[in-house]
């Protein structure tokens, strides 16, 4: 099993929400890159535009089912990419962290960008675990 280590120095600024600025890993068996999950369910439905805790939801629930397929859980992610398209969004995107993530803390970063693939989806969120 993987040693994970989350550090925040003291030498900068302090987190914003539920990350770490520096994730280190020792003894990691395998490696597992989650490509960017969205809010589409299995058949490829997308879920609406105006809802971006549902969308959420199920969006960290995709990046569950990719994490288990290559071997993972969310306590192994060491590194979350965040994407969002509407910056007063941005407090919601944090709150994923809190909500799940709890007490393993990944390297994080949010990006605001102008688009998606879908013009539906509000966020997308890429992962890298250690195992």
């Amino acid at each position: 099993m993987a040693k994970i280590t989350r550090i925040n120095p003291s030498t900068i600024s302090k987190p914003f929400t539920n990350y770490a600025h520096v994730v280190t890993v020792e003894g990691a068996q395998k490696l597992v890159f989650c490509a960017g999950q969205v809010a589409a369910d299995v058949d490829g439905k997308v879920l609406p535009p105006d809802d971006f805790d549902a969308q959420s939801r199920m969006v960290m629930k995709n990046l569950e089912n990719a994490l288990a397929a290559g071997g993972a859980r969310l306590a192994d992610v060491t590194k979350i990419t965040i994407y969002i398209c509407n910056p007063h969004d941005v407090p919601k995107a944090r709150r994923i962290l809190n909500d799940y993530f709890g007490d393993h803390p990944p390297g994080s970063t949010l990006c605001i960008l102008r688009g998606l693939a879908n013009p539906n989806f509000l966020l997308e969120i890429e992962a890298i675990a250690a195992v």
